[in-house]
């Protein structure tokens, strides 16, 4: 029914293949549902249900209270759209028996998965709509796989073809290496986590005022501003007078979801660390709870393994990817030159018939400089040299501090002023 049209290289396959929409031959008799104004239209829709999606937040309920209708309205006709698109195809290609069936192709999995996230949204808005479960309940997290349906809308855009055995052995070798990185850093995190409860454990001890009761805590019984502290007189941060060192029996809704009690809290925290955003505030709390070497080992650790080491491997992992894919798509389908013109420099150059490509001399002098002072800039000693200048530039300005009982600000400022000048003729000379 479907014929796909073979390059003079070679036989194609697309990166996003979604056989068969988007490899429809002209003049070949077609189904409603691979038109290409019904693929636009539902193009339309997913770029609709995305924004949907984003203003479904209790906030902007609250404040335009409309907004719940007109959401609940696209969600609808969206989600009956890509239905109706789905059980076309399944009619067309078969379930899993037939020459494409629906669910054997990857990307029909992935509509499928987004329908079902869509058709759980809705029966959730109609649930909320009716009063018979509370608003902006903990169900909501069931739509937040529905942004990912904005991909229908760009992968049509991000396409070439390669052969197909490249493409099998790039995937293969790149889906091994993020498997790798993937277990490397769950090990790391579930590492940290059992170190945190071991290492750490509860956070619950506050300043709070002498004859309190722990159990029944209000916002006048805590310092101000609220305090984490150490009942050890010997470690972590001391109450001020007047006030004890207790833990208080808070519920997790009031003290907060992160923390070292058990293994899937910990692993929360070491998530949220790892992801630098309000890790030193955790890090704060363990100090003034335990000796703060314990605080400084944990984190400074943490920090180095999760947030910088395994995060730039896997980026590595992502880059490398991408740049094998680049290689074999410009040995596949890029012009062929020689080696020496692929190493050799070239500039952009006008002559009488246009803008061309030209070759340049690295060797051949430039400039009124004379010969022998050119190769000097260009010998690795005069580089090193030049870097050390910058180093010691960069040395004399971190040295800068005050100290307003030994010397005189005004002294100090003139000495680095003559350094920073100095330096600064030394490298323009």
């Amino acid at each position: 029914m479907f014929t796909r049209k073979n390059s003079g290289r070679g036989e194609g396959m697309p990166i996003g293949e979604y056989s068969p929409e988007d490899n429809l031959t002209d003049g070949t008799e077609i189904d409603w549902v691979n038109k290409l104004w019904v693929r636009q239209v539902l193009r339309i829709c997913a770029m609709l249900s995305f924004i949907s999606v984003s203003m479904n937040t209790p906030k902007t309920f609250e404040t335009h209270w409309q907004l719940i209708y007109i959401t609940f309205a696209i969600d609808l006709i969206s989600t009956f759209m890509f239905t109706a698109e789905m059980i076309a195809k399944i009619h067309i290609r078969g379930i899993i028996r037939g020459e494409a069936p629906y669910l054997k192709d990857k990307w029909c999995q992935f509509d499928f998965c987004m329908i079902m996230f869509m058709w759980a949204s809705v029966v959730l808005q109609v649930f909320e709509l009716t009063k018979v479960v509370e608003q902006y309940s903990f169900l909501s997290m069931i739509r937040c796989p529905r942004p990912l349906i904005l991909i229908r809308v760009f992968r049509v855009f991000l396409k070439f073809q390669l052969p197909k055995t490249r493409m099998a052995s790039i995937f293969k070798r790149s889906s091994v290496q993020i498997r790798n990185v993937t277990t490397f850093f769950l090990f790391f995190m579930s590492l940290y986590g059992i170190l945190g409860v071991q290492f750490i454990g509860e956070l619950k001890n506050h300043c709070v005022r002498n004859g309190s009761d722990p159990r029944n805590i209000s916002i006048k019984d805590l310092a101000i501003p609220d305090t984490y502290c150490s009942p050890s007189p010997d470690s972590g941060y001391q109450c001020p007078r007047n006030m004890v060192c207790r833990p208080l029996e808070l519920s997790r809704k009031e003290r907060g979801f992160n923390g070292f009690d058990e293994l899937a809290t910990s692993f929360f925290t070491v998530y949220e660390a790892a992801s630098q955003e309000g890790w030193v505030f955790i890090m704060y709390r363990t100090i003034d709870s335990l000796p703060s070497w314990r605080g400084y080992c944990f984190f400074i650790s943490l920090i180095f393994f999760l947030a910088w080491l395994v995060k730039n491997v896997f980026i590595a992992v992502i880059i490398e990817t991408f740049a094998e894919i680049r290689v074999h798509f410009q040995q596949a389908w890029g012009p062929q030159v020689s080696s020496a013109e692929s190493t050799s420099t070239q500039i952009l150059q006008a002559d009488a018939d246009g803008w061309k490509m030209v070759a340049l001399d690295e060797s051949k002098p430039r400039g009124l400089a004379p010969v022998w002072l050119q190769k000097m800039s260009k010998s690795a000693s005069f580089q090193v040299a030049i870097i050390l200048l910058v180093l010691a530039n960069a040395v004399t300005v971190a040295t800068i501090h005050f100290d307003h009982d030994k010397i005189d600000p005004y002294q100090k400022i003139n000495m680095y002023y003559y350094a920073e000048v100095y330096l600064l003729v030394i490298m323009h000379s």
